[in-house]
């Protein structure tokens, strides 16, 4: 009888031992699928006024660069206030563990400061400057930047460049499209020094690097070699239409 009554007990405690082993099971992916959740969120509503900063930027050719940047650097406080909301949920290892849910939200963030950068400086933006914006009051970095995607989202970066050479062009700025013409090869031939892997994600960009310096450079061609043997006034309509091929942007103005 006292054999039964301790087997019995026995079995309650593993009973209950099982269902505490589940119930942390539980817990861990409840845990797991909410933090997710969030950053995946997070990383889209970055993603998205990411695109309104590039959008900003490209307004550059309408407006004084002074206001385009004053109008920037508030847009860029409040994407950096997303960024240090979420990275409570990306410390230590869970940084690598969710990094291809945030990574697309960095891209696009790098993106557009350094299309900000070179319509400012006329340069490529250091990464280091990239980092100082990820560093609070005290100097303390928050999120962490990985060279994959500093990389990559240079790379993004020749599509607005494209866009802005061509819109130049389409406003009569010839020099400006030389400018970032030139800048192009000089970043193209950079990244064709990497050993790039095939499966490597920078190896589908490579080819958009390509195109876009090839458009700026036939749209320069056209204007430096075949300008001449229009009007004045006709080519530039001609100019002004081939433009707006590559003026569209996936976001609105407001």
């Amino acid at each position: 009888m006292e054999t039964e009554i301790r087997n019995t007990q026995s079995d309650k405690n593993d009973i209950v031992g099982i269902e505490t082993l589940f119930t942390g099971f539980r817990e861990a992916l409840d845990q797991h699928y909410n933090r997710r959740e969030r950053i995946i969120k997070c990383s889209r509503d970055i993603t998205y006024l990411s695109k309104k900063l590039i959008f900003l930027a490209h307004r550059a050719n309408q407006k004084t660069l002074k206001s385009v940047l004053e109008e920037a650097a508030t847009k860029k406080k409040e994407i950096l206030e997303l960024f240090q909301q979420i990275s409570c949920d990306l410390e230590d290892a869970n940084y690598y563990r969710y990094h291809k849910n945030i990574s697309p939200a960095i891209q696009e963030y790098i993106e557009a400061v350094s299309f900000l950068e070179y319509l400012e400086h006329d340069r490529l933006i250091p990464k280091d400057n990239v980092d100082s914006d990820f560093k609070d009051q005290s100097g303390k970095l928050f999120f962490h930047v990985l060279a994959e995607d500093y990389v990559l989202g240079i790379a993004d970066l020749t599509g607005e460049l494209m866009r802005y050479a061509i819109n130049s062009i389409g406003k009569g700025d010839h020099n400006r499209a030389i400018q970032v013409c030139q800048f192009l090869r000089i970043l193209k031939a950079d990244y064709d020094a990497f050993k790039i892997p095939s499966k490597s994600p920078l190896a589908k960009k490579m080819e958009g690097i390509k195109m876009n310096l090839a458009k700026v450079e036939d749209a320069c061609y056209a204007f430096t070699i075949r300008g001449s043997e229009y009007p004045k006034e006709f080519y530039q309509h001609i100019v002004s239409m081939h433009s707006r091929n590559y003026e569209g942007m996936d976001v609105d103005e407001s």
